[in-house]
């Protein structure tokens, strides 16, 4: 049998609309027309996922997701909103949803929400100081979508973007949601190993073969043998070794240094680097036939300073899990102390966002993080006025360059239809026309 979903909408046209897509898709449905009813039904028929109406007359989807939460029910809370209500749907993740989806929906988009949300409930039994991918900015959402798209396939995956920005974080979460999960998960950092033993340490080495080889050793192409193989810095692999790499990337195959033996390795792989491949393929320091096999699919990972609305969530989420760390009830943080956060820059993305969190639990001493508890980098003191005119200049001028490149996309995706592009954007046709016109896009 299917997984069952559970719908709660008092619409019944939408009730019937999710219904019959849901059941096409091959799950089990069953429906309520308000929240009162959802829950009674979620209690006794214990649905694998549950979406429901953000606004609906008696009990709505806040005070549904409110029940979920003080009962300790497992199954994942999608979030169904207007356009007009995405500020309370994004309030409703910060309150533990594990999505939302937009009205009117694309077909395909709830089938991928439904899919990833069961495939998260498969894959629970992460370590608990496993970190997951939070955001709701679309640029995240993209890498989300990608993520499924991939996860799969055997297609080789390029990740890129800056340091921080958490594309090991990518590379865990497609081998997570892909049907190679049960396997191993075999990670190599290329700049990390002397570049005199990285070829040992990819591909093996027969014993005897070097000084100091004293046995035989398989190599990490073998370890991940059904699994993915996750080459980090992958731009810091030595020139001599990329043809070496290339042919196992190829053929599947490959030959321990020293040995006369070949052996297949089923893999697939992943990829990340934070240098500009193009530009070390012209300068002549990077393959590029290596980058093209490497390159099959593309996932760059922004920076945080380009995503700047999911700051306040990946700080609920951090304080929360440093809070549970350390044995703490869990932190508010004072309303202007979260501005100067969000504001802040983030040169080092996420991982310097996480460690700034885990550095504010450890030193405060109340049950509030203040705005003067914050380094003078973020909280500007001293120069206040400089830290304002500057860095508010340069996230206005980011959010407005963003959004603008966004709609150009979508009207290229869409061959320049507005209804077409709008939709893409989750957007009216008006607001669409609106910011066209604001933007001078013609």
């Amino acid at each position: 049998m299917g997984k069952k979903v559970l719908i709660i909408d008092d619409e019944t046209k939408m009730r019937r609309i999710l219904q019959l897509l849901l059941e096409q898709s091959g799950y089990q449905v069953m429906t309520a027309k308000d929240g009162q009813e959802g829950i009674e039904k979620w209690l006794k028929w214990q649905p694998d996922v549950v979406l429901t109406d953000l606004k609906m007359p008696g009990m709505d989807g806040m005070e549904v997701l409110h029940f979920k939460n003080k009962a300790g029910l497992s199954a994942p809370l999608i979030i169904l909103t207007a356009y007009g209500t995405i500020p309370s749907a994004v309030e409703a993740m910060k309150r533990g949803a594990f999505d939302y989806l937009t009205k009117p929906f694309d077909n395909a988009k709830v089938r991928a929400v439904v899919d990833r949300a069961l495939r998260e409930v498969n894959t629970k039994e992460e370590k608990p100081h496993t970190f997951k991918i939070v955001g709701i900015s679309p640029s995240i959402r993209r890498v989300m979508e990608d993520m499924n798209i991939v996860a799969n396939t055997d297609t080789s995956v390029l990740i890129t973007g800056e340091s921080g920005t958490g594309k090991e974080l990518v590379a865990r979460g497609i081998h997570r949601l892909g049907n190679r999960k049960d396997k191993p998960f075999v990670k190599v950092n290329c700049s990390a190993i002397p570049k005199d033993l990285l070829e040992s340490e990819l591909f093996g080495h027969a014993k005897g073969s070097f000084t100091g080889a004293l046995s035989d050793r398989k190599g990490k192409f073998v370890e991940a043998d059904g699994g993915v193989l996750f080459l980090d810095e992958v731009g810091d692999l030595p020139l001599h070794l990329q043809p070496k790499l290339l042919n196992a990337v190829e053929e599947k195959t490959i030959t321990p240094i020293g040995s006369s033996r070949s052996f297949r390795c089923d893999v697939k792989i992943i990829s990340a680097t934070n240098r500009d491949l193009l530009n070390m393929v012209e300068e002549g320091s990077f393959r590029s036939d290596l980058h093209y096999r490497l390159n099959t699919f593309h996932i760059h990972v922004p920076p945080l300073r380009e995503r700047k609305e999911d700051i306040p969530l990946l700080i609920d989420y951090f304080l929360e899990h440093f809070c549970r760390k350390f044995g703490r009830t869990t932190l508010e943080i004072e309303e202007k102390a979260l501005k100067a956060l969000t504001e802040y820059s983030w040169p080092g993305n996420i991982r310097e966002l996480r460690n700034m969190v885990e550095q504010l639990v450890l030193r405060c001493r109340e049950d509030r993080i203040h705005f003067s508890k914050l380094p003078p980098q973020i909280s500007g003191e001293g120069s206040e006025g400089l830290r304002q005119t500057s860095q508010e200049v340069e996230t206005k001028f980011d959010l407005i360059s963003q959004e603008k490149k966004l709609i150009l996309d979508a009207l290229r995706k869409t061959g320049g239809n507005q209804v077409q592009a709008a939709k893409l954007l989750g957007i009216t046709r008006n607001t669409l026309r609106y910011r066209m016109k604001k933007y001078g896009i013609k």
